[in-house]
Order: structure tokens, then sequence, then C-alpha cells
């Protein structure tokens, strides 16, 4: 081996990449040894809506008598799994109908086959990006395999959830933004419509600030409003409302799992009132949006420290955001590594690859508050990288 290729930043890239291989294998032969248990997993809410495109009708997507039912008859007869609905919007109801059969294990596996896709699709874009900010072969290197064995990538493919997909919005929209591509950056905007509460944080600033992105948002945003009205009718869409409402009702579905400041909130005071709950958690919300279009209203150009910022906020002040969906901490991850290229703290390919690394130990030592030091230390780097460059040693003098 040529001693090039034992320089730090190649030992801590090993060392973080085996340990990272090492727990995931952990956690699928864990997975393989307990099938049974992928109907206690979120994958099930997912099944309960393709089942209901194949073997009902989309126009029933949002029929929670209907759900009800196939929870009771098909994936928990025992009723032991608790009853979730199936509420998210129907961008990927289509495709979610293609791979779900009657075999429940099978439709999980063929499923995460269309996960492993976006993720793909997503993490090319940025890759791309990277290639355009002129990093070399062996920082791409290093932030493509750091990025696909981001940690939180992996809990939503072990989840069943479709965080990849948002990924993929989130990605593009990114790519969009820093490349001057406005078609492209809107209709990443549109794709994260899987989450509106993210949605509308990113894309409410761009009335301020490049309002092509805006619009190309709203352009995009009417192809697939057209899209799922012709796949679950108008009776459909009100249905989808009427689910948004009953999953917000009192405290929301296990709000106190949340990285929210409303998961925050309940953890430290489990008996607060719901609806003061709600007026401090919303509140913040839009105390977030307000900054940030005050942000972008204020800002000659947006660059990566100000998507970085913005996709925090999304995160950490939304009504509603699970561990899963800490996969959109690779964007800021990855603007902070920009931030900080000039300032030699570390080799900036790694830093996605230490933040996966320290979402899982988050895991493993079964805390939360690694994530919120984490979230803040990325904020510090993206906007205060003078901070972290090492002082120039001063000449002694005799």
């Amino acid at each position: 081996m040529k001693p090039r290729l034992l320089n730090l930043r190649n030992i801590i890239f090993l060392v973080g990449v085996v340990f990272q291989v090492a727990w995931y294998a952990a956690l699928i032969g864990y997975m393989f040894a307990h099938l049974d248990r992928l109907k206690r997993i979120d994958y099930s809410v997912m099944y309960l809506g393709g089942y209901i495109v194949r073997y009902e009708s989309p126009a029933r997507l949002y029929d929670l008598d209907l759900q009800r039912h196939i929870q009771e008859t098909i994936i928990s007869p025992d009723r032991t799994t608790p009853f979730y609905p199936y509420n998210h919007p129907p961008i990927l109801a289509r495709i979610l109908g293609w791979v779900t059969t009657k075999d429940f294990t099978a439709s999980y596996f063929r499923w995460i086959l269309i996960l492993v896709v976006f993720h793909l699709l997503g993490l090319g874009a940025l890759v791309y990006l990277m290639r355009i900010y002129q990093w070399h072969v062996g920082e791409l290197w290093i932030f493509g395999i750091s990025g696909l064995l981001f940690y939180p990538i992996f809990v939503s493919y072990l989840k069943g959830q479709d965080s990849t997909f948002l990924l993929l919005g989130v990605s593009l929209w990114t790519f969009g933004l820093l490349t001057s591509r406005e078609r492209v950056a809107g209709l990443g905007l549109a794709l994260t419509i899987i989450r509106p509460q993210v949605a509308l944080a990113l894309a409410l600033p761009f009335l301020f600030k490049r309002r092509q992105v805006w619009w190309w948002f709203v352009a995009w945003g009417f192809v697939l409003f057209g899209y799922s009205y012709l796949l679950v009718g108008w009776n459909g869409l009100v249905d989808f409302f009427r689910v948004l409402l009953v999953s917000g009702q009192g405290y929301g579905f296990d709000v106190d799992r949340m990285i929210t400041l409303m998961g925050v909130i309940i953890r430290l005071f489990p008996a607060i009132d719901s609806q003061l709950l709600h007026i401090i958690g919303y509140a913040g919300y839009t105390l977030a949006i307000l900054f940030l279009c005050i942000l972008w209203s204020k800002s000659t150009v947006i660059e990566f420290k100000h998507i970085g910022l913005a996709v925090l906020f999304s995160m950490v002040l939304s009504p509603h955001m699970h561990s899963h969906d800490l996969s959109l901490l690779l964007i800021p991850a990855l603007g902070a590594a920009t931030t900080l290229a000039g300032c030699r703290v570390l080799s900036k390919a790694l830093l996605p690859l230490c933040a996966s690394v320290l979402l899982a130990l988050n895991d493993i030592l079964s805390t939360r508050i690694i994530i919120y030091l984490l979230m803040l230390v990325l904020a510090l780097f993206l906007w205060f990288p003078g901070w972290f460059k090492p002082r120039k040693k001063e000449p002694q003098t005799c």
C-alpha cells in the first residue's frame, strides 16, 4: 500500500465506514431473524395505502373506515399493532400500488428497491453539484459512499418510510438553486410536498428573492395536483385533508418521539395542555418561516449557507418530523463541508460521514441530545466558518 493512502483522512474514512457497515449488518441480521416484526414498523402504513390502490380503489385511499378494516383484517388480525392512518399525499400512491401484493414481506422489499432509486437519484444530483464545485475525485468518492451509508437514510429503509423521496426533492432544489436552474429548483420544491410542512417552509422565502423559483414551484405543484386529482378524485382529495386534520387532533401521532420543538417540549413537560403545545409549536414554525423570508429578502445572493439553515429550521421547528427524516441533514452537512473548505479544520468530504456516525451513536446510546448538538454545530459551520479556522502560530522572538 502506498504511504499516501495512509493519511489521516483515509484512516478516519475507513474507520467510519467499517463501523457503519458492521452496525447496519447487525440491524439487517436482526430484521431477517424477526421478519414478523415488519408489520409493526412504519411500512404497515405504506402497505395500507398500496393495498387500497391495488385491490380496492385509489378514490378510497383516505377512507379511514376502509383503512381501519384492512389494518384489522389483513395487516394485524390479532390487533397487536396500533392503527395509524395513511396520511401521505397521493404522489407515490400509484407506485405503492404497483409494488404491493398480498405478500406483505415481498411488498416491503420491492418498496425498498423503489426507495433506493430515489436515494441514488438525489445523491447523484449532489455528487454532480460537488463536481461543479471542483471537488477532487477522491473527495467525490468519499462523499458518495458517505451519502450511500448516511445513517438516517438507512433507518428510513428499515422503517419503509419514503424519506428518500423527500431527500430527492430537497437535493434537486439545492442543485437547481446553486446552479441557477430555477426550473429544477422549482421541481425539487414541488416534490417536497410529500412533507407539506417542509415544502411550505422552504418555498415561501422565494416570494422575496429568486421569485422565478417560486413560480416554477407553483407550476410543478399544479402538475402534481392534477396528477393527484386524476388518481384519487375530488372526494379523495377532500378525504386527504380530513385525514390531515384527524392526524393533528390532540397531541398528534407520537409527538413525544419527534425531533421537533414540540417533541422537546412534550418530553420535558408530559402533562402540557395540547392546545398550549400547538400554540408554541406553530408559533415557532411561523417565526422560522418569517425569519427565513427576512433573511432571503436581505441577502444579495442565496448560497449554500442559506439552504442549509433553511433545511435545519424546517426540521427542528416543523409541526411534524420524525427521526427517519433526519435524512435531510445530508444537505446542511454538505453545505457546511463547502463553507469549511478553506478553514482546514477537517477534510471537507469527511463531514457528512462524521455526521452519519454521530447519528448512529445517538441511536445506539438511546439519546437525542446528539441530534440537537449536531444541528447547532452544522448551523455554526455554515454561517461562522471562520470561528473554526486554526490560528496561525506567531513566530517566536529571541
